[in-house]
């Protein structure tokens, strides 16, 4: 009797919570409508999207972007908006608009070819399924060119998404520019150490390597030591931290399969980012909506639903 009753009175808090999470999943479903609504406004005529709303007050004809077309096709796919075989032509077309079968690199339109836009542009034709020889130069211009451990980061991410059991080249020397920026990486956590830990990590394990139990576990405590008070994670030398480094540990954490110590602070930092007036994210809190912040705002919220659900 003790036990029925006891239960009758825990009913009522406990419909109360379902009913309550019930609420918070409707209300994000809104908001992911309206920022799936917000990268759609953003398409051009040609396939590609632009960065952010053209400003009223300038004349100039806007431009899409290769970078703001990739971020676009990822954000509503993890916003529940996959693209059909009829738009993901007509972006793949855009894409191959910015390559240049002569170099075998990708560049903005009018721009000139880099390192970076061409792992753009790889990871951009990979999730369009442009056939592979139509830029397969691509991976021998990023052979060729990435040097910096900042370029053979983005140029890795580049292989993760082409096959890196295809990867046409070797990439031990990426393993020792990555080795080398390791050993100068010896910042506290809180101030840019995690960004740094990070970026390793997630790079090394989109190449397929892996890591002992114990490398696993230093990160880890590495990345979630580094979570700062506002939710989020930062560069060195800066108070506040930044959505970018947020989306690069996030990722790292995600590879490891570990999660952040503060999942609710996060969400609150990815929700300072989101614009009232129309639904998207913006960079920073309090900025205009652009693609980049849609990209990685909408992403880390993935990534955290995933999270959850796994505990549940």
């Amino acid at each position: 009797m003790r036990i029925a009753i006891a239960v009758l009175l825990l009913c009522p808090a406990f419909v109360s919570a379902q009913t309550e999470d019930a609420i918070k999943d409707i209300e994000r479903k809104i908001a992911n409508l309206k920022a799936a609504k917000w990268v759609l406004q953003q398409e051009a005529a040609d396939g590609g999207f632009y960065h952010a709303p053209q400003d009223p007050n300038i004349d100039a004809k806007p431009i899409p972007s290769l970078r703001a077309t990739n971020g676009a096709v990822r954000a509503l796919k993890y916003l529940g908006f996959p693209q059909l075989k009829g738009e993901r032509e007509k972006h793949g077309a855009f894409v191959l608009k910015c390559y240049d079968p002569k170099t075998g690199g990708f560049a903005e339109m009018g721009g000139k070819p880099d390192v970076v836009i061409t792992a753009i542009g790889v990871m951009a034709a990979m999730e369009l399924q442009v056939p592979k020889e139509k830029f397969a130069k691509a991976m021998d211009y990023l052979k060729e060119n990435a040097k910096t451990f900042e370029e053979v980061r983005i140029a890795a991410a580049a292989v993760e998404a082409w096959g890196v059991k295809d990867c046409p080249f070797d990439v031990e020397g990426w393993q020792k520019v990555a080795s080398k920026y390791a050993q100068d990486n010896k910042d506290e956590p809180k101030d840019g150490g995690a960004r740094g830990a990070g970026s390793i990590a997630a790079m090394m394990l989109r190449l397929g390597y892996s890591f002992s139990p114990v490398a696993v576990t230093e990160t880890r405590d590495r990345l979630r030591d580094g979570q700062r008070d506002d939710g989020g994670w930062g560069k060195k030398g800066e108070k506040g931290s930044d959505i970018e480094t947020t989306y690069r540990v996030m990722r790292a954490l995600v590879l490891l399969k570990e999660k952040p110590k503060d999942t609710k602070k996060l969400r609150a930092f990815i929700e300072s980012h989101r614009t009232a007036d129309d639904g998207g994210f913006a960079i920073k809190p309090g900025a205009k909506s652009s693609m980049s912040g849609a990209y990685y705002c909408v992403i880390v919220s993935k990534w955290l639903d995933e999270m959850e659900t796994e505990k549940k």
